[in-house]
């Protein structure tokens, strides 16, 4: 199959695959050609698949014109991270709380028809490539579109420094550090007091969780800077690395995560009916 739409839908977050359905009906109505991607499948609720056309989300995209996810953030996460290095955009129909990476809430049928038909733009969004260097090997390494958090495991205060370019940032105590992308500073960062940066913007932004300094202030980066984060005394304070909320990764003692620009970009449809202030100003206040 060429030229489809990818319904990329995480039951988890859509009880008895309600919208997963009506939406799958809809885009089919539409005279598109849809596949069924479920996205972290509950074994009880595979029944409710029959007679839809499924695929795994990584067999799906081949081809693809277009993956509309339905859920949260998180699943917008998961499939950028599936699609990463394709040219194929992303629309997101937001099933969770803040959606913050969503284009579109579960009542904007209407405008998930035009982007279907093509009626929209494409935001191109940054991506950090990160890498856990222990003992001068890279361990582990992931691209991601929102952040990478290091922070005490147990909520244990640890130490951080941060170099850029080699060049000491920031060294302070603390819960731990969130290095951000622009799409990313209004996830974690903002919630721990990072600024927020337009989304199409290219830059690495710094924030610290927690500081136990006054001088533990956020920091925001050109994009061409490598960084590095080094957790400290994290010998009886054990500390973990996480990826876009991805499952925690265990720090040892003179482990070093480095930290780039990454060639990948996440593409996102928008459609054009909000800015980014007015996005977030309802976002945050709720008023819709």
């Amino acid at each position: 199959m060429e030229n489809h739409i990818v319904l990329a839908a995480n039951l988890f977050r859509d009880a008895h695959f309600q919208h997963a359905r009506a939406i799958y009906e809809l885009l089919r109505d539409a005279g598109h050609q849809v596949v069924l991607s479920p996205v972290f499948l509950p074994s009880w609720e595979a029944e409710l698949l029959s007679g839809i056309s499924c695929m795994p989300l990584e067999d799906a995209v081949q081809g693809a014109k277009l993956v509309v996810v339905l859920g949260g953030d998180g699943t917008i996460l998961y499939a950028a991270d599936v699609v990463r290095g394709m040219e194929l955009p992303i629309i997101g129909i937001n099933l969770g709380s803040k959606g913050f990476l969503a284009g579109l809430e579960e009542n904007e049928t209407d405008l998930l028809l035009k982007v279907a038909a093509g009626e929209r733009t494409i935001s191109r969004r940054m991506m950090l490539d990160v890498q856990l260097i222990r003992d001068g090997e890279s361990v582990f390494e992931q691209c991601v579109l929102n952040d990478v958090v290091i922070h005490g495991a147990q909520v244990d205060c640890i130490g951080i420094l941060a170099k850029c370019d080699g060049v000491p940032v920031t060294h302070f105590s603390g819960d731990g550090i969130i290095v951000a992308t622009p799409t990313g500073s209004t996830a974690y960062s903002m919630s721990a007091g990072g600024p927020l940066v337009e989304p199409d913007n290219e830059n690495i932004i710094l924030t610290p969780i927690c500081a136990h300094t006054m001088v533990g202030r956020s920091f925001v980066l050109l994009p061409n800077r490598t960084v590095t984060v080094e957790p400290e005394r994290i010998h009886d304070r054990p500390a973990v690395l996480v990826a876009d909320g991805s499952q925690p990764v265990p720090l040892k003692s003179g482990d070093c995560v480095r930290i780039r620009k990454s060639e990948c970009v996440t593409l996102l449809a928008e459609t054009g009916a909000q800015s980014f202030y007015d996005r977030a100003y309802e976002k945050l206040t709720g008023k819709y």
